[in-house]
């Protein structure tokens, strides 16, 4: 694998792939099993992976800390599961994640029972179901219904659920800060900042596979390490972030990087994230985008969901998995400078020696300005207020990611916002760029799914498909130096259930 390409002089290769993440990487295994040979990955930064990111406690990678991705979202006919089980990567030792509740408490240090905490977050699940059920009504009977945001309806209805039950004012107070707890614990679950951005109608689009989620065993860098094991070492190039795609052309797309380099090739797969392109598309492309695209780039929002990590000599003052605070605040009235810490839906036990803690949207961004030993004295403070325990000693160590503030990333994952449509403005964005009759520009990613946008398993699938859309293409048009000898191998199963092609 090389760095940096020393010969500014442009290089051919039949196809290129931009980015070497989960979508990029299992493009390129397509391509591979399928016989190709001249094939090339840019890749912008110096690592594989994309926003996938383990790294490891222990010499023999048995304790991951995921910085990026961390689950299988449903297990049951999830591809990234089956090549797991299928190829016998190491099974994972941790704790498997979730956002199930142990301690609760307010941030003055009252502990919340169980039962109400419980009541609230059944009543959410149940108002979460409502909106998938929802959505494969409008579907089935292509009834759409206006687009309003989550946030809004979800409220309405709470209130209802509120005064039918004549609550004092006390039990309305708790249950509000539970509910709003419980917003911001779902704008994690879907990359935003708020669940007032998230569209109402289109919720129930996204979708998984049957069965519990599940972290990635031995980690999920796992998976790009195999991956990146099944094809040629010399297809994989570091730093180059590319700044131009000049696609409209009779000859070959040329595509050029910020280095100078520039490669030539039939087809290019463009695994940029959806953030980076809402940022660079109006200069990356040459001629600029048509406008269905363009509204596709714009309508589709993609947020950042940042960890933290908190290392101790041990943990006795944390009792049981995880603790929820719940914060005397508004929805969406926090003074991001002095209360960012208040975006924190839940602190886990991932070790006996280790926090973790999820934080998004601009809390995260601002976040990721901040000096770590200050997050850390900051996040001491809470506990020991909340806790009512002022021993509760500083961290050893604190680690944070930074999704938003890498160029190649710009966020974590997608999400539908207020305004979009999944059927519509998910399908364009996959849709290629065609000129002179050929799908010159391919698009793939988490973000080019209909129904497992925001995940690994979406970000597979595409990567695959589109690999398979270019064998198509060069078979079509009789090239003899294409030997397509395996289209029909066990990666194909992973199309199960994509309603249309890209």
């Amino acid at each position: 694998m090389s760095t940096v390409d020393q010969n500014p002089i442009s290089q051919y290769h039949q196809t290129i792939i931009i980015g070497c993440g989960a979508a990029g990487l299992s493009a390129a295994y397509q391509l591979h099993k399928s016989g190709f040979k001249s094939v090339l990955i840019l890749e912008g930064s110096k690592r594989i992976g994309g926003r996938i990111l383990t790294e490891y406690l222990d010499k023999d990678s048995l304790k991951p800390l995921e910085m990026g991705a961390c689950w299988m979202h449903g297990i049951q006919g999830n591809p990234v599961y089956e090549l797991a089980v299928r190829e016998k990567f190491p099974q994972h030792t941790g704790t498997i994640l979730s956002f199930n509740i142990g301690t609760c408490v307010d941030e003055n240090g009252l502990q919340i029972s169980s039962e109400l905490h419980n009541e609230v977050d059944q009543f959410f699940e149940s108002l979460l179901q409502d909106t998938r059920d929802l959505f494969e009504y409008q579907q089935k009977n292509n009834t759409p219904i206006s687009s309003i945001s989550i946030q809004k309806v979800f409220m309405e209805k709470f209130s209802n659920f509120l005064n039918s039950n004549g609550e004092d004012n006390e039990t309305r107070s708790l249950k509000l800060k539970l509910l709003q707890r419980r917003f911001d614990q779902e704008t994690g679950e879907c990359g935003c900042q708020s669940m007032e951005q998230v569209s109402y109608s289109e919720f129930g689009s996204y979708q998984r596979p049957n069965g519990p989620d599940m972290e990635f065993p031995s980690g999920y860098s796992t998976l790009i390490r195999y991956l990146c094991s099944q094809i040629p070492k010399n297809w994989i190039l570091f730093e180059q972030f590319v700044e131009n795609i000049l696609w409209d052309t009779d000859n070959h797309v040329k595509i050029t990087c910020a280095n100078g380099n520039i490669y030539e090739c039939e087809h290019v797969i463009c695994t940029i994230p959806l953030a980076v392109m809402k940022w660079s598309y109006k200069s990356l492309f040459t001629p600029a985008l048509p406008t269905w695209k363009i509204e596709a780039i714009q309508k589709m929002d993609m947020g950042t969901v940042d960890k933290i990590y908190l290392f101790y000599e041990q943990l006795n003052f944390f009792n049981g998995d995880s603790l929820a605070i719940v914060y005397d605040r508004e929805h969406d009235t926090l003074d991001i400078k002095r209360e960012w810490f208040k975006k924190i839906f839940l602190f886990q036990k991932v070790y006996d020696n280790v926090l973790l803690c999820w934080i998004t949207g601009d809390e995260a961004i601002f976040c990721e300005q901040l000096d770590e030993k200050h997050i850390g004295d900051v996040l001491t403070n809470l506990f020991r207020k909340s806790l009512k325990n002022p021993n509760i000693p500083t961290p050893t160590k604190v680690i944070r990611t930074q999704w938003f503030s890498n160029p190649c990333a710009k966020g974590s994952y997608s999400y539908v916002p207020v305004g979009a449509s999944s059927c519509q403005h998910i399908h364009d964005l996959a849709k290629p760029l065609t000129a002179h009759n050929k799908s010159r520009v391919l698009f793939a990613g988490e973000h080019t799914h209909t129904r497992y946008y925001s995940t690994v398993t979406g970000a597979f699938i595409t990567g695959q498909t589109q690999a398979l859309q270019v064998v198509q293409q060069l078979t079509a048009n009789n090239d003899t130096e294409t030997l397509v000898k395996s289209i029909t191998d066990d990666f194909n199963k992973i199309q199960w259930k994509r309603e249309e092609p890209p």
